[in-house]
């Protein structure tokens, strides 16, 4: 899909430029804070601010936050010591070969389906926090 398919790219010049950063600083402090951004804060928003189609906000969020913030938030959780190196190394390998592996099931869903999808996980996990939060 080119840009500016989905109707969201280059929409609004500059103003759409500073909506976009201030999205991105808001998902950054929830990476860096909780460990979220991408799935769970960067993706909804690009949809629902932006008018992206589900495909195209996974998509862009992960060139967004695999990189900078992925590096950065780890770097200082490891100063802190926050960081189980050993189990971390052990889930390289699942996450890679699930990325691939979902990556080709994204393509067989229709956006909508995939929206719906997303939205299910989002709340059932949501939900199971919540509840180990606070009676646990």
């Amino acid at each position: 899909m080119a840009d500016g398919a989905d109707g969201a790219d280059g929409a609004d010049g500059m103003g759409r430029g500073v909506r976009v950063f201030l999205t991105a600083c808001v998902c950054g402090i929830a990476s860096g804070m909780f460990g979220i951004g991408g799935g769970v804060l960067l993706v909804p928003l690009l949809g629902l601010l932006f008018s992206f189609s589900q495909h195209r906000a996974q998509g862009t969020s992960l060139v967004a936050l695999i990189p900078p913030t992925g590096v950065l938030a780890l770097l200082a959780y490891a100063r802190q010591g926050f960081v189980s190196w050993k189990t971390g190394l052990l889930l390289i390998p699942g996450v890679f070969l699930g990325g691939i592996v979902g990556g080709r099931l994204a393509e067989k869903l229709q956006p909508q389906r995939m929206r719906q999808v997303f939205a299910g996980i989002l709340f059932a996990l949501g939900t199971w926090q919540a509840f180990s939060a606070w009676w646990r």
